[in-house]
């Protein structure tokens, strides 16, 4: 498959067009380190994200969606981290839009697109539970299916955005790990996924003090007899494994572009301060190979590591099967959170003393880069996958 590495007319247009709206925003804000956490600032960002278009760029025209794509999507995000925005708000309704458009009924479709789209609709992601960590496939929450509707029993955790969300993609097992062992089933059978009403009777949740996420507040989640429509199961029962998979190649390329957008706004932080700022005599520190070599280090890399995302968002769109994408948003992934981590310490670096002084906009950054080597998925878990899938290697857990 040919990768025409150019940026269609229209897809520059977006581009540009969210680079306007998300530095206007920057222009209302005079601190937007005081402001990240506040309401305010997130339905700016939201209704920004509204007006260039993301929000509807997964969701099919005849669900009130443009249907433009990943590869659209990801250039919006990267700017919108680039003018020191950061939200995983966005990709959490990404998730959702690509899992229903792809496996939701019709009626489904009809009910939750079009608001996803207008951003009307805002959506979490319950997958996480602490005994299973990242393997989502050893999860217990248990979904019991009674004809009509399923009752939902068990726990979550890291659940962003519960308190602005109206749903959540929620993650199940119909059948338990054990059960698929004695049907011989592989694990990746039993598990269902659901969109659920975030204000669902027996649903209780608890703030947890948690940071590096921006706006959104995480939270754990009790599920004690929760009643789901049958008509709110998002694809077959039993094989939402597939969902689940299709779901997270736009989450790991959305994020790899979040991680461009905070590298980017680092690396020009940083040459801004380089190029001004003196100590000896009259020679600015960007003169120094000790301040430039690292900058330029970034430079090249982030170059690198926008191509491998484009490339994950462009064979997203053109239909490639989800392993193939998946091999590219891993990497893409990995390489633009290493980077994101390396450019904030870069920028630290150029701004000495200064780089710990919140007051200039540098040390805020550290958190959200050095999640993005965790969250959505951990940096080794990656090499993992690729060692086992890309090199042939045994298994290593």
């Amino acid at each position: 498959m040919a990768l025409d590495f150019s940026l269609s007319k229209d897809q520059k247009g977006i581009q540009e067009e969210a680079r306007r709206a998300f530095r206007a925003i920057c222009d209302r804000h005079a601190s937007l380190r005081a402001s990240q956490r506040q309401q305010a600032a997130f339905e700016d960002v939201w209704a920004a994200l509204a007006d260039v278009g993301f929000l509807g760029f997964l969701v099919p025209e005849a669900n009130g969606g443009s249907a433009r794509g990943l590869l659209a999507a990801a250039l919006v995000m990267e700017e919108l981290a680039a003018a020191d925005l950061h939200s995983f708000a966005p990709i959490l309704g990404s998730m959702a839009a690509a899992s229903v458009a792809a496996f939701g009924s019709d009626a489904l479709k009809g009910e939750v697109l079009p608001g996803i789209a207008s951003g009307e609709t805002k959506i979490a992601i319950a997958s996480t539970e602490a005994e299973a960590g990242f393997n989502v496939l050893n999860i217990n929450t248990s979904a019991e299916n009674r004809g009509d509707h399923f009752v939902v029993n068990g726990s979550k955790i890291y659940v962003s955005g519960m308190d602005i969300a109206s749903s959540m993609l929620l993650v199940t097992r119909t059948l338990s790990l054990e059960e698929c062992e004695r049907r011989g089933l592989p694990k990746t059978k039993g598990i269902s996924l659901f969109l659920a009403d975030v204000g669902s009777e027996g649903l209780e949740r608890r703030e947890l003090p948690s940071r590096g996420e921006g706006v959104l507040t995480q939270f754990a989640l009790e599920l004690k007899d929760v009643h789901i429509p049958a008509s709110r199961l998002v694809g077959e029962e039993n094989e939402g494994a597939a969902v689940m998979f299709t779901a997270f190649n736009p989450e790991r390329t959305l994020a790899a572009a979040m991680a461009l957008g905070i590298s980017r706004y680092a690396l020009n932080l940083a040459c801004e301060h380089a190029r001004t700022r003196k100590v000896f005599e009259d020679t600015p520190i960007g003169a120094y190979q000790s301040v430039q070599h690292p900058l330029a280090e970034i430079a090249i890399r982030l170059d690198a590591a926008r191509w491998v995302t484009h490339r994950a968002a462009w064979l997203f769109d053109s239909g490639a099967a989800p392993k193939e994408v998946a091999a590219s948003a891993n990497s893409a992934k990995y390489l633009a959170a290493e980077l994101a981590v390396d450019a904030v310490d870069a920028a630290i670096h150029t701004f000495g003393g200064k780089g710990f002084d919140e007051d200039h906009g540098v040390i805020h950054l550290w958190e959200q880069a050095r999640l993005l080597t965790t969250a959505p998925v951990s940096n080794a878990l990656i090499l993992n996958q690729i060692a086992e899938h890309g090199l042939g290697l045994p298994r290593s857990y």
